[in-house]
């Protein structure tokens, strides 16, 4: 290449080199609300919680949504307050797709784990076994995290209180049903037109009371 056609070369470089490593300061993006379920990191949970309402009463047709609970629940519970078994609720009204685990352990950060199940209680009954076993499987890039999975592993085995939320498919009645009961503390409903394989999804943890942060880890792992 002649020196002439060397200048123009480098300089395309330089702006594909700007582009890739990107600005030091960008301008955030605001978040995408067709294909997320969950509260934002450092969304105040009042917020997120009329939110999570305004997309219920919007809708007119059955639609996914993510149920985060009051605390952790068995999957015994998860059964009893997801499912046909809600109180005036016909079994079509309501379909459990996935169930998101998080095992709690005092100032230790866990990780989450959404294990897809069929459309019956048993599937639900059989997904704590599912995610202890993937636990197991991933590990950790670390020390502290590879223990952590281990124990999270250990207690989800074992038939823990671990269910932190689920995914549903639901009629706006079910929705409505699901949202009464005791261990409910939010319903957030996708759009009819959105899908659930392509969302995001981060419930309400039972810590997050003000503020939507990661709690401490240093805490022991048992």
């Amino acid at each position: 290449m002649t020196p002439r056609g060397l200048v123009p070369a480098l300089a395309v470089v330089a702006v594909v080199a700007v582009v890739g490593v990107g600005f030091p300061n960008p301008v955030p993006t605001p978040p995408i609300r067709t294909d997320t379920l969950g509260p934002d990191s450092g969304e105040a949970v009042p917020d997120y919680l009329d939110r999570a309402r305004d997309s219920v009463a919007s809708i007119d047709g059955p639609v996914w949504a993510l149920v985060s609970f009051t605390k952790a629940l068995t999957v015994d519970e998860v059964i009893t307050t997801s499912t046909s078994q809600v109180s005036s609720v016909r079994v079509s009204d309501v379909r459990v797709a996935r169930v998101i685990f998080r095992v709690p352990i005092e100032r230790v950060q866990t990780p989450l784990m959404s294990v897809p199940v069929p459309d019956n209680d048993e599937a639900v009954r059989r997904s704590p076994g599912v995610a202890a076993t993937r636990l197991v499987a991933l590990g950790g890039d670390t020390d502290r995290q590879q223990q952590v999975a281990l124990a999270s592993a250990k207690q989800l085995s074992t038939g823990c209180a671990c269910a932190v939320g689920v995914l549903v498919r639901a009629t706006p009645e079910g929705l409505e049903a699901i949202g009464r009961e005791s261990n409910v503390r939010a319903v957030e409903a996708l759009p009819s037109d959105a899908s659930p394989w392509f969302a995001a999804v981060r419930p309400l943890l039972p810590e997050y009371v003000d503020v939507v942060a990661p709690g401490p880890d240093d805490g022991p792992v048992p």
